[in-house]
């Protein structure tokens, strides 16, 4: 005999032609019960992804990422980025538009801001394991650009210091960025735009000058870079996941 929880991740395992919300809902008032079991999802996904790519019907992982984001549940950070640097780009598969829609705010949602001293000085392994995806040439590029997403996010958010994604952005424009297409630098600037980067000016137009970026969006017409001075800040697409249903809402993802 299923118990109630079992029940409720039964209703949100397949896709059925009808939004399940009331089952969500109870997920969300059921938090601390069901983390751990919304955790072995991704888990699962991450370790065995043939098991959701063979039924293409099933959708509880895209559920389950989206509410231990909303849970802000730490031990999901390291599945999920397993789960991006899967070969092949599987990602794709299993998460889809919603990867390119909120994956970097996932991330950042998922980012606890662990501190580890070593020898008198302070690491961040899990901003460290952003700083690997974005580096890792093995992945498609829009997948390492979830590494800027998550950055951006979590910048703007306060979660990260400023000044220190600001030095690293300076040495990946200095040339430290693999980058043939030119896709990452557009998006390293666009992060720089967005987090107002100015002190970066000359680095962001030798990279918009060598034609390693998109320069389409990015100079004024008397050749200065634009940067988010700050107002647009109410309609700000960097911030938190709090709310399951409106980040579903209008996705391919919501039957």
């Amino acid at each position: 005999m299923m118990t109630e929880m079992q029940k409720l991740l039964e209703e949100i395992r397949y896709k059925r032609g009808k939004y399940p919300k009331k089952a969500l809902d109870e997920l969300i008032d059921r938090r601390d019960e069901a983390i751990p079991e919304l955790l072995k999802i991704v888990e699962q996904s991450a370790i065995s992804p043939e098991l959701f790519m063979d039924t293409p019907e099933r959708i509880d992982h895209i559920y389950a990422v989206l509410l231990l984001s909303q849970f802000q549940a730490a031990e999901a950070f390291n599945p999920f980025l397993h789960t991006l640097q899967l070969p092949d780009d599987l990602v794709f598969v299993l998460y889809g538009d919603l990867l390119t829609n909120s994956g970097g705010r996932i991330v950042a949602n998922l980012y606890s801001g662990l501190a580890v001293m070593e020898d008198d000085l302070v690491s961040f392994p899990e901003l460290d394991a952003i700083f690997a995806l974005i580096d890792d040439t093995s992945l498609d590029e829009l997948i390492r650009g979830i590494g800027f997403q998550a950055i951006t996010a979590l910048v703007k958010q306060r979660k990260v210091s400023k000044d220190l994604i600001q030095y690293y952005y300076h040495d990946l424009l200095q040339g430290e960025l693999d980058d043939e297409s030119g896709i990452l630098y557009t998006l390293l600037i666009d992060s720089c735009v967005e987090l107002d980067f100015r002190e970066l000016t000359d680095e962001i137009i030798d990279v918009l000058e060598s034609r390693r970026a998109d320069t389409s969006i990015q100079f004024s017409e008397d050749g200065e870079v634009y940067f988010n001075d700050g107002l647009l800040l109410d309609k700000d697409p960097y911030g938190p996941i709090t709310n399951i249903h409106e980040e579903l809402q209008g996705s391919s993802s919501k039957s």
